[in-house]
């Protein structure tokens, strides 16, 4: 990739992060798209499933940080999402490597049984991510990853911040179980990051696991 063209992807990145943040449409923050980018850059996923692409922000940073041959499987209940996304990646030359199914997660990953990706990155609605979890482990690769995002929950999940709002106690609630889930399951390592963005947890499957 040439510096113009390096240049150009970026400043459609740059476009897209403003337009979803002028509108509020939740995208990831610029520490987290630092951490993927790093991460793909280090595993060289070949092929990446997300939940919850939203307009494709956080898909085009993670593909953009793989190999050329990597692809993304995209999972979003959001039409009009789904068309503003279609557009940003083929201004970003991607769109042949994205594959978009439409509906919610829950229902839609069924679809994908007998798959594998080496990279999972979760970022779907918070208060499903136990029964989402459910379904994405028999979908991660032996030697995959799988990153969940927002699950500090803007610093309630830890504790330094008060629940401010009634609604948000039971997603707090979800998440705490969520990380309780992750670290106590045998099969599974996790570390989490509360530090980066809205907070991070990575889970992998520990070697030599007879249960995926």
């Amino acid at each position: 990739m040439s510096e113009k063209d390096v240049l150009d992807v970026l400043d459609v990145l740059n476009e897209m992060r403003a337009f979803a943040r002028e509108r509020k449409i939740p995208v990831i923050l610029d520490d987290t798209r630092a951490f993927l980018e790093n991460i793909c850059a280090r595993i060289k996923p070949l092929n990446i499933l997300e939940i919850g692409m939203a307009i494709g922000y956080s898909g085009a940073v993670m593909l953009l940080s793989s190999p050329t041959d990597c692809t993304i499987t995209e999972l979003e209940a959001s039409t009009p999402n789904i068309a503003l996304a279609r557009e940003n990646y083929k201004r970003l030359g991607l769109l042949d490597r994205v594959n978009i199914i439409e509906g919610d997660c829950l229902d839609t990953l069924d679809s994908l049984k007998g798959q594998k990706f080496d990279l999972i990155f979760l970022d779907g609605p918070k208060g499903k991510y136990i029964e989402i979890l459910e379904k994405l482990l028999p979908l991660l690769h032996e030697r995959g990853m799988l990153i969940a995002d927002n699950i500090g929950f803007r610093g309630m999940v830890e504790g330094k911040n008060e629940i401010t709002e009634p609604r948000f106690s039971f997603t707090v609630c979800v998440l705490r179980e969520f990380l309780d889930i992750t670290k106590n399951d045998m099969r599974l390592n996790s570390k989490v990051y509360f530090e980066i963005g809205d907070g991070l947890v990575i889970v992998q499957w520990r070697k030599n696991n007879q249960n995926k």
